[in-house]
């Protein structure tokens, strides 16, 4: 449970550390699927074996094709049973649910964000929402679990306090895709950017958010975040779990990755798009895993 001010802290800022959430052996289960599914790789699963959605290298470029990584792989939970039981822990759906005032959740999907030692890639400056167009209204509040501890020196993340009231700026975020190592990250230029007069914060003033190993970070899905280059020797594993309150619906105009899971009408609910989109939370009670 998370406390009020916990809670006042996250519609302040738009982003709040949840605390440690996870044991020593829910860890250690963890890192052993996600360490057994990077070394087979995205070509080494075979046709009868479960397996994510997606995995990919998110820094992949033409000119430099094995110069930085951020290896990316979506809905790992369908492929390990560690992460399977991770999407129904009940302090991340608990606090989701709090965070977001929504007594029903389901999930929309995860992502892990890989990146190693000494050539791990960037994550540029983006906000979550506008990346979702197949759903409204937009998915609010994401759950971050770091496997690793996160700080500057491995490419933890970073976030603008308050961005989340600005509405979509992701046009403007795009102009700022040339910043990607740690002593350039926070240099944001604002010029042609101006918030909303009537918001209560008026600067951009981006700050690192590390995360331990173990710990959950809630962060809305409009907030401003990012994370810059791991030039260290150490890895930095986590996954982020985003979820879908009962009001979201399908938006068939939309392209997504996941668009190919859902067999729904324009404007149907979420919550009847099936077995990719388990329901999580239900009267604002987590429902647990299913036996």
């Amino acid at each position: 449970m998370l406390t009020p001010s916990q809670i006042d802290e996250f519609h302040r800022n738009g982003f709040l550390n949840g605390g440690r959430i996870l044991t020593n052996d829910e860890l250690n289960a963890l890192r052993s699927d996600l360490d057994g599914m990077l070394e087979k790789g995205p070509d080494g699963f075979t046709g009868d074996e479960p397996q994510p959605v997606s995995f990919r290298n998110m820094s992949r470029r033409d000119d430099e094709p094995a110069a930085l990584a951020v290896w990316q792989i979506v809905n790992i939970w369908e492929a390990s049973p560690a992460f399977e039981r991770l999407i129904y822990h009940p302090s991340i759906v608990k606090g989701i649910s709090q965070l977001t005032d929504a007594p029903d959740l389901m999930v929309w999907h995860d992502q892990i964000q890989y990146k190693p030692p000494n050539y791990g890639g960037a994550t540029r400056w983006h906000q979550d929402a506008p990346l979702w167009p197949i759903i409204l209204p937009m998915t609010p509040v994401s759950a971050w679990i770091a496997l690793d501890d996160a700080d500057e020196g491995n490419g933890c993340m970073w976030m603008v306090p308050g961005s989340y009231k600005w509405g979509d700026q992701m046009e403007f975020l795009r102009t700022q895709q040339h910043l990607e190592g740690r002593e350039e990250f926070m240099n944001i230029n604002t010029e042609g950017f101006s918030p909303p007069a009537d918001s209560e914060v008026k600067d951009v003033v981006p700050q690192p958010r590390p995360v331990k190993s173990g710990e959950v970070s809630f962060h809305h899905s409009l907030t401003w975040h990012g994370s810059p280059f791991n030039r260290s020797d150490r890895p930095r594993r986590a996954i982020a779990i985003h979820y879908m309150t009962g009001e979201s619906r399908f938006v068939a105009s939309g392209q997504h990755l996941m668009k190919q899971f859902v067999t729904l009408e324009d404007g149907e609910p979420m919550a009847e798009a099936g077995e990719h989109f388990p329901s999580v939370c239900r009267d604002g009670e987590p429902v647990g895993m299913p036996a």
